[in-house]
């Protein structure tokens, strides 16, 4: 079958993508800190995120960290992490949430663990976030939990893609809420786009997540 001009580039940019993916991974954190400190010099510093309003903060549980987020999320349900890198949290949703069914969406599955991904309520989707949040029913999860690209555009980009596929009542759950510009982290967008978001939704928050590097957890609850 031949593929459009436009097909063509996605499917490119999508193979561009695993493989920038897989270099970083295998890459030294010593270099990998030397990449980040050359894109901060290069990449303009982001305008301060919009406040949440405090109507929508009304209600928020402050957590000790997203573990006790799992405990306190509805059990059951069909639920799906954008980014599961090693398995290990996707690991505690299965065994404190107790999902029907897993959606795990990672550009590979080669350093999951195996008995993540041998767990018969686990269904893997390789490739990008977007294409798969797209290829979901509206209003058919009850929690999607992101964790994909921290990139600015790369979270607004989840962000818009997973909402209406969010159930009303559902949660939309955010890792790594951090603004960070700094030396040996260069720059995460997540901060700014998840505000923006909430913002633009209005969205209530209702869980806000501790943890110990200040790389903090949020999750919002679409309303009914």
């Amino acid at each position: 079958m031949r593929l459009c001009a436009g097909q063509g580039a996605l499917v490119a940019g999508e193979s561009f993508y695993r493989l920038k993916l897989a270099l970083r991974r295998l890459l030294p954190e010593s270099v990998k800190r030397v990449l980040r400190l050359g894109r901060l010099a290069v990449q303009p510093v982001p305008p301060p995120a919009p406040r949440i309003p405090q109507a929508q903060l009304e209600g928020c549980q402050l957590l000790t960290d997203r573990i006790e987020m799992l405990r306190r999320l509805p059990q059951g349900g069909i639920v799906a992490e954008i980014g599961t890198y090693q398995g290990d949290f996707a690991r505690a949703i299965l065994e404190i949430m107790a999902p029907e069914k897993l959606h795990l969406a990672d550009i590979t599955f080669s350093l999951c663990r195996a008995d993540v991904l041998a767990d018969p309520r686990v269904e893997r989707h390789e490739g990008l976030s977007v294409p798969f949040l797209q290829s979901c029913a509206d209003a058919s999860l009850d929690m999607i939990y992101v964790d994909a690209d921290h990139g600015y555009d790369a979270v607004r980009a989840d962000a818009a893609a997973a909402a209406p596929k969010v159930k009303p009542g559902g949660f939309l759950v955010f890792n790594d809420f951090a603004r960070i510009i700094r030396p040996g982290f260069g720059v995460l967008g997540v901060h700014q786009a998840v505000c923006e978001f909430a913002v633009t939704s209005g969205w209530s928050v209702a869980f806000f997540c501790l943890e110990g590097e200040a790389l903090y957890d949020i999750a919002l609850r679409r309303p009914e």
